[in-house]
Order: C-alpha cells, then structure tokens, then sequence
C-alpha cells in the first residue's frame, strides 16, 4: 500500500483563506473575497467602493485597490465592513471612501472608526468628507450636470 503523497505546502486550507491577508498578486474580486469573510452586505459595500475610485477618488494611490488595501491596514474585515458602510457612511460609496482616508490621514482614529461602527459615539461623516476634500486635491463627487 502506498502512502499518499503530502499536500504542497501552496495549497491552504478554506480555513486558512477566510483570515488571509491580501496582497497585491491578487485581483479586486480576490480582495474583495479575502476581506469580507462571507458576508453579503460586505462584499456590496467594497464592491460599491471599488468602482466608486474612479470618478471620486482619480488619483489614489492604489487605484481601485485603494479602499481594500485601506479597509486591510485598519483591520476592518467582515461584518464590520457593512456596518461601517451603512452605520457610518449612510451607505454612500464617496463618503466611505473619505471615511477611510480620514483614518489613514489621522483625521480620526481606528478606534474611534470601529466605535462608531459598533453603535457607540457617531462620527459626523460629512465634516470629514469636506475634511479629506480639502487634504485631497481632486476628490469628491463628479460635479453634476
């Protein structure tokens, strides 16, 4: 009888990918997966914040990577992402986008984020939306026609 031959060491366990980080050789719908551990209402908001990049956020430095590579320093993963989504930016993909670059550019905390997030003290989204317009040349809403 034969012995089976081991597992390469590349291939993990689904245990292992529901906590994987992501990395820059994965494409968005990889990220996306990555960050959102299952959770519907996740995976719409990093969905609507991904395509949101384009006309709000023109220069990000990660292009539409950039609310997923945001939402992954922070540690903002799973549930917490809808919630944030919803709670805190009224489920609006541009005031998401400010909110992210209010925490990376120390506007607010992380722990103040994920308080918010968890239905304590709210974060008035909209100041720091005209916060981070003012810290990011070109961001913001497309104006209308």
């Amino acid at each position: 009888m034969s012995e089976r031959p081991a597992t390469p060491a590349w291939i993990k366990p689904r245990e292992a990918d529901r906590a994987a980080r992501i990395d820059l050789q994965d494409t968005p719908a990889k990220a996306v997966f990555k960050l959102v551990e299952g959770d519907r209402a996740a995976a719409e908001a990093c969905i609507a914040m991904v395509k949101a990049v384009a006309t709000a956020d023109p220069m990000a430095e990660f292009g539409p990577f950039t609310p997923l590579v945001i939402l992954e320093a922070i540690g903002l993963r799973g549930a917490a992402i809808g919630a944030a989504f919803s709670r805190v930016c009224g489920g609006d993909p541009v005031t998401a986008l400010a909110v992210l670059h209010a925490v990376r550019l120390k506007l607010i905390t992380v722990a103040t984020l994920k308080r918010a997030v968890a239905g304590g003290a709210p974060i008035d989204a909209p100041a720091l939306l005209d916060l981070v317009r003012h810290k990011l040349p070109g961001f913001g809403r497309a104006p209308s026609s």
